[in-house]
């Protein structure tokens, strides 16, 4: 990976702090936070079906033991990267986060709540959100479908 490829990445992450920082404000957060475990998504609309699909990196997450919600135009994925339970290990390199973790997404465009789909494969989360007229006036739960932790 070049260098550029390396401040690109950094630059995305920090985009996606920064975002996150203003979706917890909005619910009434009282201090932006760093997430425990970093959740890094992506949002995209397509034309043809109309529809927002946002990705997220979960890898190594029990899809049982997610929790997505859509509340009005903001999306909600809530989960546990669980360490494997193993004799005790000493690190000489760290980089994965353990924990809880939570991931807010402003969608910013109507969706149909009730054609939402949710997919895991091979770590990555996919939420397919058909455009609608307006956005849900209630709370809903999304079950996600197939794959395994891995």
């Amino acid at each position: 990976m070049s260098t550029n490829d390396d401040f690109i990445l950094a630059f995305r992450r920090l985009q996606g702090d920064v975002d996150q920082w203003f979706v917890d404000l909005a619910a009434g957060s009282r201090l932006p936070r760093a997430p425990a475990v970093r959740a890094l998504a992506d949002a995209y609309l397509t034309a043809n079906p109309p529809t927002l699909t946002v990705q997220v990196d979960v890898a190594g997450v029990d899809p049982a033991e997610m929790d997505i919600q859509l509340d009005g135009d903001l999306l909600v994925v809530r989960g546990v990267r669980r360490r494997p339970s193993s004799q005790r290990r000493v690190y000489q390199h760290a980089e994965i986060d353990w924990g809880p973790f939570e991931r807010r997404v402003r969608l910013g465009v109507p969706v149909d709540a009730d054609a939402v789909t949710a997919s895991y494969d091979r770590g990555l989360l996919t939420i397919v959100l058909p455009l609608g007229d307006r956005a849900p006036s209630e709370r809903i739960g999304i079950v996600v479908r197939g794959g395994e932790a891995g």
